[in-house]
Order: structure tokens, then C-alpha cells, then sequence
């Protein structure tokens, strides 16, 4: 992951929706020790939602300014970090190539 591109990440979701398992995991997987040291200043805003059935949603906010807007309930994880790589990997891109 390209963790240290991103600013921000906000999940709203129901914790016992069997809809909402790629929110979870999604978040499991940017709240590691590695993902920490990686990007120590990232903010992670979790609301959790009264509505069992509420659908979940992810907001990635990146360094750029530029935020995407996922409808989790609907993707599986890999296809959510494949979409939120797709614009991290860009700005690195642009970060290596502005430091020759």
C-alpha cells in the first residue's frame, strides 16, 4: 500500500451488517504497526452506524487534496485497496520523479 500518499480515512458502518466484513477489513488493514510507521500522521475517523442495514461507506482523503468516496457493501477488499492504490500510486510516481 501506498499508505504514506493518504491524509485520511473515514468509515462509517455497521458493525453487524454481514455487508459491511470488506469495511472491517479494510480497516484491519490500515491500522497496523506497519501502516503506522509508514504514515504516523494519518488520521482514521470510524462512525459507527445505529442502522444495522445502513450501508457502509469509505472516504480516502489524499495528500493532493482529492478524495474518493467508496459504497463498501457493495466491492470486496481487494477491489477496494486496488482503487485506493490506483490514486496513492500515482502521486508516488509524481514524489520519485520531482526528487531526481
Amino acid at each position: 500500500m501506498f499508505m504514506k500518499q493518504i491524509n485520511e480515512i473515514k468509515v462509517a458502518l455497521a458493525p453487524f451488517n454481514a455487508a459491511s466484513k470488506s469495511s472491517r477489513l479494510f480497516l484491519n488493514h490500515m491500522n497496523t504497526n506497519s501502516a503506522r510507521k509508514i504514515n504516523p500522521t494519518i488520521k482514521i475517523n470510524t462512525t459507527i452506524l445505529n442502522n444495522p442495514t445502513a450501508p457502509s461507506q469509505i472516504e480516502v482523503i489524499y495528500r493532493d487534496g482529492q478524495k474518493i468516496t467508496l459504497e463498501a457493501d457493495k466491492m470486496k477488499i481487494n477491489n477496494i485497496l486496488q482503487v485506493v492504490n490506483k490514486h496513492a500510486k500515482k502521486l508516488d510516481e509524481i514524489e520519485q520523479a520531482n526528487s531526481w
